[in-house]
């Protein structure tokens, strides 16, 4: 046991010598990507590549990607917690962190992409008044929500750990973990146990709701082609779980090699995530044929534009690449994979991931700018500038510098209940 608690408390006292340059290269490109922001608070959004008719681009595209993204994370902890999945319980906290990490940098593309951030302001000073009247306000509501509950749910089971980190840390290391858990008292877990079940049970509406909105920004648009959709909130919770399922796989099999966690994080997780993973992308191949097939043949003019620069015309060479070699090929190798009787291959199913994820970050892109660059007035094919570049290439390494700062502050794994007095 205490070998065990000594391997997860790993990461908190002990830097490999290619932690620095690795968070200096997060570092260098954060940079890069706020100075190409000031360029674009300086000039105006005319720095970018976005028009009167192409409004939103990487930005908005970001924005979508991220909060997908922080889907996976409180459904596995979830899933533990209601369903009892303890054999999940190994990743949940680093799924968590992701929630965190890409929550934050979801609320950070909306406002990256606003020409006049000062405005953001009048979202909260006028908010009752707005609420009637427009989806993005209730986006921000249930974004705000899902955040605040997602931080007091990975804090809550949190604090005994850190408690234990403490009792294991000197100098300024016990120093910190012990700020962290204000008022701790013993036997308060049992209380924590009870509300972080009732959170739980509280945060998977709450993140239904938050993708959903996420829908509705663009399917109450009735005169975009392809948004106006009744499924639109299936469509885009199944991409999100599928992403973020994908994403926490790839995050979990990076720990497990860089801190020698492989029997702590077994292959029978990465077996059964990459299972759930393989059903829900296929689920959500079918939802875009099924849209396709309407659009194109049975859509209004705007719909069958768009449908036709997606599969035949501009957009042709994104779209198959997108679907064949990055939702396609992982979904088959995951499905191959499953019919093997108790057999995962760890490094390939990271790898599936990635590429899985990948693809879904420009599905999200297919989304957005075919609609608006032709759908309704083709004004000329929407092309990022470098000021977009920089700020997209910010916005995952702002996350990544976020994340692995944490790694260094709170444990990754959640310590067992029996393991706290060892």
């Amino acid at each position: 046991m205490t070998d065990e608690i000594d391997k997860i408390m790993r990461p908190l006292k002990h830097t490999s010598k290619e932690f620095w340059p690795f968070l200096g290269g997060l570092a260098v490109i954060s940079v890069l990507g706020i100075y190409a922001y000031t360029q674009q608070l300086i000039k105006g959004l005319g720095v970018t590549g976005l028009n009167d008719v192409t409004i939103w681009g990487l930005y908005i595209t970001n924005f979508i990607f991220f909060i997908g993204i922080s889907h996976a994370g409180i459904a596995i902890s979830a899933a533990v917690r209601i369903l009892e999945a303890k054999k999940y319980q190994p990743i949940a906290r680093i799924a968590e962190l992701l929630t965190i990490v890409s929550l934050v940098m979801a609320g950070l593309s909306i406002v990256i992409d606003l020409g006049r951030p000062d405005r953001s302001f009048l979202l909260i000073t006028k908010f009752i008044d707005r609420f009637k009247y427009s989806p993005l306000i209730w986006d921000i509501t249930a974004v705000g929500t899902y955040l605040v509950l997602s931080s007091t749910y990975l804090y809550l089971p949190m604090r005994r750990d850190l408690k234990v980190a403490a009792e294991r840390s000197e100098g300024w290391r016990k120093t910190m973990f012990t700020t962290l858990i204000p008022f701790y008292e013993e036997g308060e877990e049992a209380t924590i146990d009870r509300l972080s079940f009732w959170l739980a049970v509280t945060i998977l509406p709450v993140m239904v709701m938050v993708h959903t909105t996420v829908a509705w920004i663009f399917s109450l648009l009735s005169a975009r082609p392809l948004w106006f959709n009744a499924f639109a909130g299936p469509y885009y919770i199944v991409a999100a779980v599928a992403s973020g399922m994908a994403s926490v796989m790839a995050m979990a099999a990076v720990m497990r090699k860089i801190y020698h966690w492989e029997d702590i994080i077994t292959p029978k997780l990465f077996r059964g995530l990459s299972n759930f993973t393989a059903i829900t992308t296929l689920v959500y191949l079918y939802m875009m044929m099924t849209e396709q097939l309407g659009a194109l043949f049975a859509g209004p003019a705007g719909e069958v534009f768009v449908s036709e620069a997606w599969l035949f015309g501009d957009f042709a060479t994104l779209f198959w690449s997108m679907t064949t070699l990055g939702l396609v090929i992982p979904f088959l190798y995951m499905l191959i994979q499953a019919f093997k009787k108790d057999y995962v291959n760890i490094t390939w199913t990271a790898i599936m991931s990635v590429i899985l994820v990948i693809a879904f970050w420009f599905k999200r892109y297919m989304i957005i700018v075919p609609t608006l660059s032709i759908g309704i007035q083709k004004v000329g094919i929407y092309s990022p500038t470098w000021i977009e570049i920089a700020i997209l290439l910010a916005s995952f390494a702002i996350p990544l510098l976020l994340y692995t700062i944490l790694t260094k502050i709170v444990p990754l794994i959640e310590m067992e209940e029996g393991h706290h007095h060892v």
